[in-house]
């Protein structure tokens, strides 16, 4: 079920990336707004209400990365995972032994000096992902 207010924000934002506001989208976008976690593609398809291909949601996924409205994840086992961008910045604590995935909030990370970034050819620093791995309490008893 789309949350009403959800949805009418979700259109918008497709409307101003001069993209379809389809069911399929739609529905990708509500049922990532309500995950604790990142969620792979083949997980999200038991979340859905309608019945789509991997490949268009691989593709749907790609395109609201692109327009900042999911963000790509990758975890200790080198999937793909998606999260919804409009969470507060965050990292993740991932238990390389069962999988549980915790965020973690309050980002400490010191934004590398100019002269760093000068040295290795880059302008800027847009964004960045940061990942613990290690065992929950559970996998290390």
């Amino acid at each position: 079920m789309i949350c009403n207010r959800h949805n009418q924000e979700f259109r918008i934002a497709l409307r101003q990336a001069r993209l379809k506001a389809t069911p399929i989208r739609l529905g990708m976008l509500e049922a990532f707004a309500h995950q604790p976690k990142p969620v792979s593609i083949r997980d999200l398809t038991a979340r859905l209400p309608q019945s789509a291909d991997v490949v268009t949601l691989y593709r749907n996924a790609e395109s609201l990365c692109k327009l900042g409205l999911l963000n790509r994840v990758r975890l200790w086992d080198k999937k793909e995972y998606f999260e919804f961008a409009h969470k507060a910045h965050h990292h993740h604590l991932v238990c390389t032994s069962c999988g549980k995935v915790s965020d973690v909030g309050d980002c400490k990370v010191q934004i590398i000096p100019n002269k760093v970034l000068k040295t290795a050819g880059f302008a800027k620093i847009k964004n960045h992902q940061l990942e613990f791995f290690g065992l929950c309490k559970q996998c290390n008893n």
